[in-house]
This record gives C-alpha cells, structure tokens and sequence, in this order.
C-alpha cells in the first residue's frame, strides 16, 4: 500500500517519509498508539519503504521484496508478538530475532524487527534488547509498537525515536492493503486454497476485520448506499460481487467471522486454527454461488 493509503495517522506519516527522504532513519522506533490506530500497518509500510526495489515517494507495492514483506514471508523482516497464556515476549523470542539480525540481511537493505506490544516484554528480553538497541548494526532497524509507552522499560524508550499515533475519528480506518483487497475481490476458490493462512495473533485479526468490513461494503452496494463504503475504490469489485453473491449468506458468514474474532481473544485457542476456520467460511460463502449457477 502506499503512504496516502493511511487515514487518520498524517503526523506520524509525515514525520516518518521526512525521515526517509532525509536518510535520516532512526535505528529504533516506538510506535506509540492503541492497536486500532494503524500502527502495525505503518510499521510494515515503513519497512516495505526501506528495502522497495524501485523506492519513489515510498514503497512500490509490486517488487519481490515488497510482496514478501505483504505475504509476511520476507527473511529479513521480522515480527514479535505476545505469546502463551501469560501473552508476554520472552528472552528466547528475542534471542531468537536478534542472532539473525546479527548476521548480514539475506535480500534487504535492512533487516527491520517490528515488535508488537513492546510492553508485553519480559524484563529480562527487555534488558537483552537494550543491549542491542545500544549497539545496533547499521543494517539493522526496531520498530516497537505500544498502547502504553509507560508500560515499557524507560531505558528501552529513552533509545527509541517516539512516534505518537492519534486515535482515529469514528468511521476513519486504515486502508486494507491492495494484496488483502483483491483477495476479497477474488471469487475463484483456488486464489483462497492456495493463500497462505497466517500464524500469528494479529495478522489473523487484520483479516477478520478485514472481511467484515468487506462484506459490510457487499451489502451497502447491495441497497444502493455506495457513498457510504470504506473503500470507495472498490466500489466495482464490490458491485459485481453484490449481484452474484447471496445477501443473507453474506451477512450469515460476517457474522460467523465476528465469532472467529472473539475466539481469537482466548490465548489457548491457536491463531492458524482461527485463520483455517476464517478460510473455510469465505470459501463456503464462494463455493455456494458457484454450485447456484452450475
């Protein structure tokens, strides 16, 4: 996706493409800002940005190392999350990131760890990161993203650049990055069989939220409320999908995808097993169209 893609978030956005064009590009971020507020999004822009073959105003979206950064499969980027019934981030975890950010980048310009909820830091994986923090390679860049910068051990913040994310006005939300886009759009089974379910906790959650807000577009093209859509752009895609796809099913799968999403709160419950269930359901609701017409 590219920068003008983010709603809401013009400050930090424009404080981190001055960055950029500056070469000015701190070692380590803080993202500072609830989850809703696009911080995830942002951080991985930021790293499509520093390693995009063909680097204009930002990231084209469409180089290798682009896609893999999207898909989530790049070797060079690397993401942390809470983990286990304690959801914390452990001394192990980061161990783990840090001997392969100590080694040279496989394909990038720069190897980006993106920590998502620093504050969920044990004290020890804590103190190991500031060592790192203080003797970051050149090639190396954190970005650490928080609701609660006080949460946080002070010695890690103190070496960070803090970027503050506002919360968004109601009704204004991240844009769905084009790739998740024609996902949705797609009506073909073998696009959703050969997707690669995602593993961790807030890839899955991006998804669900995503099909939702998909299929709430579906079903305000479907009653003609087309200036009322989230995504605008896809008003094409959503109406050629409002005329072949059954309303009742559509609202009956939102409604089983808003489940998954409470599920996926239960820290027992195993994020790719929501991502499968997400799968089956969106492939039901095109299979079903599909045996209609044959």
């Amino acid at each position: 996706m590219a920068w003008s893609q983010i709603r809401g978030q013009q400050l930090a956005v424009t404080m981190l493409q001055a960055d950029l064009a500056k070469q000015r590009v701190a070692p380590a971020y803080l993202f500072a800002g609830d989850t809703d507020a696009g911080t995830l999004v942002v951080a991985l822009e930021m790293a499509r940005a520093l390693n995009c073959a063909q680097p204009s105003h930002g990231a084209c979206g469409e180089c290798d190392s682009c896609r893999r950064i999207t898909r989530g499969v790049h070797p060079d980027v690397h993401q942390l999350n809470p983990q286990g019934a304690a959801a914390n981030i452990r001394i192990e975890d980061v161990r783990q990131v840090l001997e392969r950010m100590s080694l040279r980048p496989f394909m990038a310009r720069a190897q980006v760890a993106v920590i998502n909820g620093a504050e969920c830091l044990t004290e020890e994986a804590g103190n190991l990161l500031l060592k790192s923090l203080e003797e970051a390679p050149a090639s190396s860049r954190f970005i650490l993203l928080t609701p609660q910068p006080s949460a946080c051990l002070p010695t890690v913040v103190s070496r960070c650049k803090v970027v503050r994310f506002g919360r968004l006005p109601a009704g204004d939300v991240a844009a769905l990055p084009p790739a998740m886009l024609a996902q949705f759009a797609s009506e073909q089974p073998a696009a959703w069989l050969e997707w690669p379910v995602p593993t961790d906790r807030e890839a899955v959650s991006q998804w669900l939220a995503g099909a939702i807000a998909w299929l709430r577009d579906v079903a305000v093209v479907g009653v003609g409320g087309d200036t009322l859509l989230t995504h605008p752009e896809t008003a094409l895609r959503l109406g050629r999908q409002a005329a072949t796809l059954d309303r009742e099913r559509c609202v009956e799968t939102a409604l089983r995808l808003v489940e998954l999403s409470h599920s996926l709160d239960e820290q027992m419950v195993s994020a790719r097993l929501i991502g499968t269930l997400f799968r089956e359901h969106w492939l039901l609701l095109i299979t079903h169209h599909s045996s209609l017409i044959t």
